[in-house]
Formats: C-alpha cells, structure tokens, sequence
C-alpha cells in the first residue's frame, strides 16, 4: 500500500489544510494518507486551541486514514529537530513520500538542503544582534541565491535537510504543493474560504464566528495565558538559578534574564515576554523555553526521550488498521495505542507531563493519555 505523510499542527483543521490532505493523495497516488500531528503543544511553545483527540477526529473525518501524535520533544523545537524528528518518525512508518505546503512550490528543496552550510555552529551564525534564522538564511542565500524567509519555504527546507541528513533521498519522496488563499502569519481573513489558523484563532478570540473557514464545529477560544502565567510565576520565583541551569535550553544567562524580569512583578504574560525579549531570541524559542521550565523538563530527560521515539496512534480508519497490519512489523520504532499509569509516567513521561499541564491551563475535563484508546472510524 503507498503511502503519503503530512506533518501538522490543525491548530485548527482548516479549509486550506483540506486542500492539502486531498491534494497530497491526489499528486502522489497514495493510497493511505498518514498524517502526524503536534500533539497539545504546539511548536511555538503554546498550547493548541483545542486538545488533541479532537484535532485527531477533525483529521480522521476529513480524510486521513492514520493519525499519530508527534511527541512533545520532537514537536516543541526549533525547525529542524521539529523536522528531523518528523521526518525519522515517518520514514520508519514506512511512508513513500512526505508532501507540505511552500510558498515557492517550484523549489528543489532537496537540492537547496545539499547546498545547506554544513556546520550550524559557524561563528556567523551566532552573531549577537540577530537570530540564528536570519544569520542561517544569509549564509544559504551566498551559496545558493535562495533566501529562506517565508514561513512554509523554511519548514519545507527543514523537511528536505533531515531527508539529507538521514540519508533517505532514496526511499521518501519530499513534495510541495503551493499554499493557497492565505499566508501562514496572516492574522486576518482575506478569502471567502480560506484563512490561516493564526486568523482563525484571532477571530476566535474576539468571539466571532469563524464556521466559514473551518470544519470544526463549535470552536471557542480559551483563555490561557492567566493560567499559564500564573503557573510560571511560581516556577520563576522558586526555582533557584542552579535548578533553572538544568532545564532543557536553558542557556546564555536565560536563569538570570528570567528571574530578574519576573522580581519585577509584570501584570501579565505579555508584560512578562516584553521584558525578556531581544533581537536575539525569537518570540518562539522564548515560548518554548518557558514551556519546558513549566513543565521542569530536564536537559538528560528530554535527550532521553529524543533517543527513544514511538508512534503514539491517535486515529484511524479500516484502511489504516489493514495499513498497519501490513507493515507494523517492518517498524523500528513501537507503536502505542492504550496507554496506563505506569507506561505514563515512564516511557511518555514529557508527553504525559504537557498533557497534564494543558489540562489544567485549558480547563479539560478529560485526562490526555491515561485510559485513551484511539479513535476508530
């Protein structure tokens, strides 16, 4: 059976994420459509507008026949781990080809990652006053004359590196497909049909009425971030520096910046992120970082976890039970589908942690991991 990987967020399911799924299937023939998605966490260190089961049956409903849950440790990084651990978790599902969204769709993406400067760690790339991202896209634009700005282009690049750098150019396929209707940072609606999910959640958030351009039904926009401030502002103000040093990418002074930002007693998280923000670390990896001090995710833990992958299954149909039975022996990695307490707390541990957290900021009546089962269609 041929089949196709998407790699998602649905945060949330939308029109043009409709068009995707179908026109995955469509340009490859695929005859399984595989989507891995970001489970309650999303990989700009924030929780998803609703949880990941019913991200996961919007999926099943709108046409996938598989849907797995991208752990936490692979899901909240940085691009290309996002993408290298995505990548490793598709190929070893045996996926033929991966195909995402691009803004220049026309691009060999392939080709522009063997042209990739080699060592991240290049003195260039640190450069105090500006991003890695944008000291990274300098140096590609001066090999290849391509310069990676757009928010699509990067994670379709993403992809093709760790494609690369696995050494799968032989076995998994990496197509794109023009992103229609709107941008990914659009904050607005622009189309009758179409609107990114930034636009969707800000429509949301104003209490308007978003069916237009969604298939989920009965959406509604949670407040969180008085929770999770307040959550965090406990953290900050117990956690001594020694304790925060350990915490997974905590680095460059961050334990001080942090501290001494939250000593200062700010309103809010906003007034919080005003005070620790700079050229040099984006909005997002400040998010992310303060998503693992949250959720005290410790630098060995989460190297463990990244060592030990899984196929966390979500979601699927008959054709996805006949796909499985097919190949599940050819995995290296196992498949989870029933989880309890004790597999909870050791082999999901980080996952099972952001699950309990997201309850608690999203008011979630139902636990996320323990006694779920899979959605069946």
């Amino acid at each position: 059976m041929k089949s196709v990987g998407l790699i998602t967020e649905y945060n949330p399911l939308h029109n043009g994420h409709l068009y995707h799924l179908q026109h995955a299937k469509e340009l490859t023939g695929a005859d399984i459509v595989i989507v891995l998605m970001s489970g309650n966490w999303v990989q700009r260190g924030l929780p998803a507008i609703v949880d990941k089961w019913q991200r996961a049956q919007a999926a099943l409903t709108a046409g996938a026949d598989l849907v797995f849950e991208l752990p936490f440790y692979y899901a909240v990084q940085s691009g290309d781990i996002f993408a290298d651990g995505a990548v490793k978790l598709l190929a070893d599902l045996q996926v033929d080809t991966i195909v995402c969204g691009a803004e220049h769709s026309d691009t060999d993406f392939i080709t522009l990652a063997r042209q990739a400067p080699d060592d991240q760690g290049q003195a260039q790339f640190d450069a105090k006053n500006q991003t890695y991202a944008s000291n990274f896209a300098a140096a590609l634009a001066e090999k290849s004359g391509f310069y990676l700005e757009d928010a699509n282009d990067i994670l379709a690049f993403s992809y093709a590196r760790a494609i690369v750098n696995q050494g799968l150019e032989d076995r998994l396929a990496l197509k794109t497909i023009a992103r229609i209707g709107a941008s990914y940072h659009d904050e607005t609606a622009n189309t009758e049909r179409i609107a990114s999910a930034t636009a969707i959640r800000n429509i949301l958030s104003q209490g308007g009425d978003a069916s237009a351009y969604t298939p989920m039904k009965n959406l509604v926009f949670k407040e969180y971030e008085t929770e999770l401030f307040q959550l965090l502002r406990y953290r900050l103000s117990t956690d001594g520096y020694g304790q925060l040093r350990g915490i997974y990418q905590v680095s460059e002074g961050m334990e001080y910046l942090f501290k001494q930002a939250m000593e200062q007693n700010p309103k809010d998280f906003q007034s919080f992120l005003s005070m620790i923000k700079s050229k040099r670390y984006t909005f997002a990896r400040l998010h992310r970082v303060l998503a693992y001090i949250l959720m005290n995710i410790k630098v060995d833990q989460m190297n463990l976890a990244m060592n030990h992958p899984y196929h966390r299954l979500l979601a699927f149909n008959d054709a996805g039970r006949s796909y499985l039975h097919e190949n599940k022996p050819n995995f290296a990695f196992p498949t989870i589908s029933h989880v309890d307490q004790k597999r909870a707390v050791k082999e999901l541990n980080i996952d099972y942690k952001a699950g309990l957290v997201y309850q608690q900021i999203m008011a979630v009546p139902q636990g996320q991991d323990v006694a779920r089962t899979p959605i069946q269609k």
